[in-house]
C-alpha cells in the first residue's frame, strides 16, 4: 500500500486528533513521532524537546528495539547534525548524514543511518522541539514532498502540543487552587502547627502531582516532621541544606529522598523553626514547576505564621487563666481553709477534756494543713507549668508508665518549687530511685493504693513512696535494686529508709540535699 495513500493519511490525521485529546504530554509526543514516520515512510523517528538550557531535555523515539536502546545508553542532547536545528531552526534534508561537516559519527551499537529529514516544531510561535526522521523503508532518499508533508505535520503537532499544554496549565491551576484552598480551610479550623506541617506536605504533593512531599526540620540532624506519599528519610543526610536558596526552589536529582524521582526543595524558614519543603515530580522539574512551588511556599509561610501567632495567643490566654485560678485558690480557698482550721482548733481547746473529740479535731486540722500544702503546690504549678525536661514531668512519665502495669492507680503529689531547686545532678538519681521503688510495688506488693510524694523540705528533696500492699517481710534481705537506692542517697549525702507503713504496706523515704 502506498504510505501516502488516502487511507494512510486518514490514519495519520486520526492519530494527531487523538493526540490533541491525550493529557499525557509524553504520549502526545510519541503519537507525533509515529505519525511522522508513517507520513514519510521512515524507519526511525525521534522528537527532541528543547530545554531551558538550549539542549534536548526530552527525547522520544520509535524504530529502535528495547535491547538497542539499552546498549546505546544516554539519549542524545543535541550534538552533531541534531544540533543544526537548535542553532538554525528550519527544515534540513540530507542524503548522507556522515558527509555533513557537523557529523560527529555514531556511538557503538547504533544502527546505520544515512538519509535524514528534520524540522522544528513551533508552539505558539516559539520553538518547542525538533522532529527527526532517518532511513526511508524503501531505501530511497527523502523528497521535497516528504519535507512539505512533515512540515505540515509539525504544524499540526504544534497545535496538539499547545492544546496539551493548555490542558496541563488548567490542571495545574486547579491543583494549585485546591491545594491552597484546602490548606486555608484546614488551618482556619485552628489546628496545631504540627497539623499545619501535615497539610503543607499533602498540599505540595497534590500541587506537584508527584509521588511524595515532606516538611523537614533542619536545626541539627535533618528529620521529617510531616510526609505525604513516598519519602525515604534515611537519604536526608545526603541533602545539602546550604545549597537551597532562600527564596526559590532548588532542583535535586541525586539525593533520592523520594526514590528515583527528581525533587524540588524550598525553604520554609520562620522565626521559630528552620524548615524545608520538598516535593517530588515524575519528570524533570521546569521553571513553571519551581514558580508554582515557590508560590505555594509563600502561602505555607503565611499559614505557619498565623498558626504560631494563634498558639502564642492561646498560650498567653492560658497563662492569664492560670494566674486567675491561682489568685482564686490563694485568696478564697486557702483563706477559708485557714478559717476552718482556726475554728476547729478553738473547738479542740473547748473540748480538751474529751480526748476522742480532740484527736478527731487535731486529725482534721492536720488534714487541712496537708490540703493547704497541696493547694500551694498546685498554685506554684499554675505559675510555673512543667516543661518536658522538668523533674515534675519526668516523675509523671514514670508514674504513667508503671500505672499501666499496676493493679492500683498511682497517685502523685508535689510540694514546693521542685523544678527550681532540684539540681541537674540530683534529678537523674531521683527518677532512677522512683522507678525502682514503683517497680518493686508493681511486682511484689499486690497493693490497692500507691501514693508518691515529692517534697522540698527546707534544702532537702524528699521522695516518699507509700503502698498498702503485703509489706516488707521480716528478716528478708533487700535486693540489689533496693541496695542501689540506698547507695544513691549516700553518694549525694542523704539517706534512704524502707520501713513497714502504718496500717500495712511499705514506706520508702529517700531524701538528699536538693542542691547536691
Amino acid at each position: 500500500m502506498d504510505p501516502n495513500s488516502g487511507d494512510e493519511l486518514t490514519s495519520v490525521l486520526a492519530a494527531i486528533t487523538a493526540a490533541t485529546e491525550d493529557r499525557d504530554v509524553t504520549a502526545v509526543l510519541q503519537r507525533v513521532v509515529e505519525a511522522a514516520c508513517t507520513v514519510a515512510n521512515a524507519r526511525y523517528g525521534a522528537l527532541g524537546v528543547v530545554g531551558e538550557d538550549g539542549t534536548l531535555s526530552q527525547f522520544v523515539h520509535t524504530g529502535l528495539t528495547a535491547a538497542q536502546v539499552e546498549k546505546l545508553g544516554a539519549l542524545p542532547r543535541g550534538g552533531g547534525v541534531l544540533g543544526l536545528l537548535l542553532t538554525d531552526p528550519k527544515p534540513v534534508r540530507l542524503t548522507d548524514l556522515s558527509a555533513h561537516p557537523d557529523a560527529g559519527g555514531f556511538p557503538a551499537h547504533h544502527p546505520v543511518m544515512t538519509t535524514f529529514l528534520g524540522t522544528p516544531i513551533r508552539v505558539r510561535g516559539e520553538i518547542f522541539g525538533n522532529l527527526y526522521l532517518t532511513e526511508k523503508r524503501d531505501g530511497t532518499t527523502f523528497t521535497a514532498l516528504d519535507e512539505a508533508r512533515i512540515v505540515a505535520l509539525s504544524a499540526l503537532a504544534g497545535a496538539a502540543i499547545a492544546n496539551n499544554r493548555q490542558l496541563e496549565q488548567l490542571q495545574t491551576r486547579e491543583r494549585w487552587r485546591d491545594a491552597v484552598v484546602q490548606l486555608a480551610v484546614d488551618l482556619i479550623a485552628g489546628e496545631s502547627v504540627d497539623a499545619a506541617y501535615d497539610h503543607i506536605a499533602h498540599g505540595a504533593k497534590q500541587l506537584c502531582d508527584g509521588p511524595g512531599a515532606c516538611v523537614v526540620h533542619t536545626d541539627g540532624p535533618l528529620r521529617v516532621l510531616a510526609a505525604a506519599g513516598h519519602v525515604d528519610d534515611t537519604k536526608l543526610a545526603a541533602l545539602s541544606v546550604a545549597d537551597v536558596p532562600a527564596s526559590e526552589p532548588m532542583v535535586d536529582e541525586s539525593t533520592h529522598v523520594f526514590g528515583p524521582y527528581p525533587a524540588l526543595w524550598i525553604r520554609l524558614d520562620d522565626s521559630a523553626t528552620p524548615l524545608l519543603l520538598g516535593a517530588a515530580l515524575t519528570r524533570t522539574p521546569t521553571r513553571a514547576d519551581q514558580n508554582e512551588l515557590a508560590s505555594f511556599a509563600r502561602t505555607a509561610r503565611l499559614a505557619l505564621a498565623r498558626q504560631r501567632a494563634a498558639e502564642e495567643i492561646a498560650s498567653l490566654e492560658l497563662v492569664a487563666e492560670r494566674e486567675r485560678i491561682g489568685r482564686d485558690l490563694h485568696d478564697t480557698v486557702i483563706q477559708e481553709l485557714f478559717a476552718t482550721g482556726l475554728s476547729l482548733q478553738a473547738l479542740a481547746r473547748r473540748s480538751e477534756k474529751d480526748e476522742p473529740v480532740v484527736r478527731a479535731v487535731n486529725a482534721a486540722v492536720d488534714q487541712i494543713d496537708a490540703t493547704v500544702k497541696q493547694i500551694r503546690s498546685t498554685i506554684f504549678s499554675l505559675h510555673h507549668p512543667p516543661t518536658d525536661a522538668s523533674v515534675r514531668s519526668a516523675v509523671m512519665r514514670v508514674a504513667d508508665e508503671l500505672s499501666s502495669l499496676s493493679p492500683a492507680p498511682i497517685r502523685v503529689s508535689f510540694n514546693g518549687a521542685i523544678d527550681t531547686m532540684a539540681s541537674e545532678t540530683v534529678a537523674p538519681h531521683l527518677i532512677a530511685v522512683l522507678r525502682e521503688a514503683l517497680t518493686n510495688v508493681v511486682k511484689h506488693a499486690n497493693a490497692t493504693r500507691v501514693h508518691v510524694t515529692v517534697d522540698l523540705d527546707g534544702d532537702m528533696l524528699v521522695l516518699s513512696v507509700n503502698d498498702n500492699g503485703v509489706g516488707v517481710a521480716s528478716g528478708r534481705s533487700h535486693g540489689h535494686g533496693l541496695h542501689n537506692m540506698t547507695e544513691r542517697a549516700t553518694t549525694l549525702g542523704g539517706t534512704c529508709e524502707i520501713t513497714p507503713a502504718e496500717g500495712g504496706g511499705t514506706r520508702v523515704v529517700w531524701q538528699v540535699p536538693a542542691a547536691s
